[in-house]
């Protein structure tokens, strides 16, 4: 009788691990659904209009309006940031050697802000000019941004101490 408790508590413990184990992989999956969904979106445009052969990254920007950038090389095997409005569709394509390159724009925001972590950094529109945003954890634990324009260098906008 006892190992018969024994095996019924055993068989429980690992039902309710199993449960908790598959609820949070459902649970992690519905969550990242609308990412993936904009993501395959966002890379078959970029195939058709940007002519992208090689796509490398995907980034959601989040500003004035939501912009998904897919990076790649195109046909001609030349580096070019898609960039595509969420609404309205808009697409505009430059080459990643026209401005600041992702690593450059990283590399700033170490030697600048000395940030504990980069969370996010993604490329996209401000105020009508591509801009790079770069979210962070400062030295004191606050949340940190800064959008940086592409094609100058300049800091656009900076966001300190959320």
């Amino acid at each position: 009788m006892r190992n018969m408790r024994k095996r019924w508590k055993a068989y429980l413990v690992l039902g309710i691990i199993l449960v908790v184990v598959f609820g949070t992989g459902f649970v992690f999956h519905r969550a990242n659904r609308p990412m993936n969904v904009a993501r395959k979106e966002a890379v078959t445009l970029a195939e058709r209009y940007g002519h992208l052969k090689k796509v490398d990254s995907f980034t959601w920007f989040n500003r004035d309006q939501s912009y998904f950038t897919v990076a790649g090389d195109n046909q001609k095997n030349v580096p070019v940031y898609v960039i595509i409005a969420q609404h309205g569709g808009k697409i505009q394509i430059v080459r990643q050697s026209a401005g600041l390159s992702r690593n450059s724009a990283l590399k700033k925001i170490w030697s600048q802000k000395s940030p504990q972590k980069v969370y996010n950094i993604a490329l996209g529109i401000y105020h009508k000019k591509i801009a790079w945003e770069i979210s962070y954890k400062a030295k004191n634990g606050a949340l940190g941004y800064e959008t940086i324009d592409f094609k100058t260098s300049k800091v656009l906008k900076v966001v300190e101490n959320l």
